[in-house]
């Protein structure tokens, strides 16, 4: 029978061996995953075909995680938001000024005109500027009472910021002609929050019009423009999205009065949600990292080629490639809104 009981002089030497093996092993492991060597056909491991096949399953069931996770609790596996209605404002009369185009006056009978519509669209579980039964935009803007010659509507799902949605509307032919269009006067927002085809979703409905001279009152009644909403949803076919309003079409006028314009200060309203852990940073940040990874070993695996002028009976530079633009892709449509 042996035994072996290390005395306070040999233990050191034992730990410093293991860690030392240990740190050879893991630099053995890291060449072989990131740089060429014999032990992986002089082809870093993570740009082999199989390990991108298993990268690609990972992730998929990363996503699905994430995503069942959401769902079961959005305070901790949410969406970031801060969407505030003063600086809705604030960017669009920036960007009609910008273009030579006068402010707009925060309408509080458009603010609840947008609301309507938004609380209609969580109801009916729709996405699109005409509802499935027929209500357009304008039934709501006179519905609320506001009487006009000219109006438009613009709307925007799933942004996280103020300045993402006024630029996604920017960034679209039609809806910033509808944005900067002169004529209108006044303006309304609704920014709400609900669930939409079975997913949390943030709504920002933006509401312009010109209201009939015969139909402004001439004593200002300010009010708060509507802020978030919790919507009660019930299970309806969505409806097929139309062309953006970015026509505006006048309507008949109705005998009830405008609700005069309050002004910009001191605005209220906004959904800001800030869960534990935001799942859109974390798929983004970690697309982007994968996908910087990958392309800077494939830089570095065609440097060693050339250097070393090994041959190889074929390259997959156009596929790896072509994975990186995907991870790239992925992280960038995380970041995206809607817009109609």
């Amino acid at each position: 029978l042996m035994s072996f009981a290390p005395d306070s002089k040999s233990a050191p030497c034992i730990i410093g061996h293991f860690c030392a093996t240990v740190e050879i092993g893991m630099i053995d492991y890291l060449r072989h995953y990131l740089l060429p060597h014999h032990t992986n056909n002089f082809r870093a491991k993570i740009l082999h075909f199989d390990f991108q096949v298993f990268l690609a399953v990972l992730l998929l069931c990363f996503s699905t995680l994430l995503r069942a996770g959401h769902e079961w609790n959005p305070d901790i596996l949410g969406f970031a938001t801060n969407i505030q209605i003063d600086q809705l404002l604030e960017l669009t009369n920036k960007k009609r000024s910008e273009a030579g185009t006068p402010p707009l006056k925060l309408n509080s009978a458009l603010s609840q005109a947008a609301a309507g519509k938004a609380a209609d669209m969580f109801g009916k579980d729709y996405w699109a500027h005409v509802a499935p039964d027929g209500t357009t935009p304008w039934n709501f803007i006179t519905g609320a009472g506001y009487v006009y010659t000219v109006a438009g509507e613009n709307l925007a799902k799933n942004f996280s910021d103020s300045t993402g949605v006024v630029e996604g509307w920017m960034n679209s032919p039609t809806h910033r002609e509808n944005l900067l269009r002169p004529q209108y006067e006044d303006i309304g927002f609704a920014v709400v929050n609900g669930r939409l085809n079975g997913e949390e979703t943030t709504l920002v409905v933006q509401m312009f019009g010109k209201p009939t001279t015969s139909a402004v009152v001439a004593q200002s009644v300010p009010q708060q423009p509507v802020a978030e909403v919790q919507a009660t949803v019930e299970e309806t076919q969505p409806a097929v999205s139309p062309t953006p309003f970015a026509s505006p079409i006048a309507l008949v006028p109705v005998t009830a009065p405008v609700t005069a314009t309050g002004s910009s200060t001191g605005i209220t309203g906004a959904v800001v949600k800030t869960p534990f852990i935001d799942v859109g940073e974390l798929s983004r940040n970690l697309y982007l990292l994968l996908s910087g990874l990958i392309f800077v070993v494939l830089v570095a695996d065609v440097i060693y080629i050339r250097r070393f002028n090994i041959v190889r009976a074929r390259g997959k530079t156009i596929a790896h490639l072509l994975f990186v633009g995907m991870l790239v892709g992925a992280a960038w449509s995380v970041s995206l809104g809607s817009i109609l």
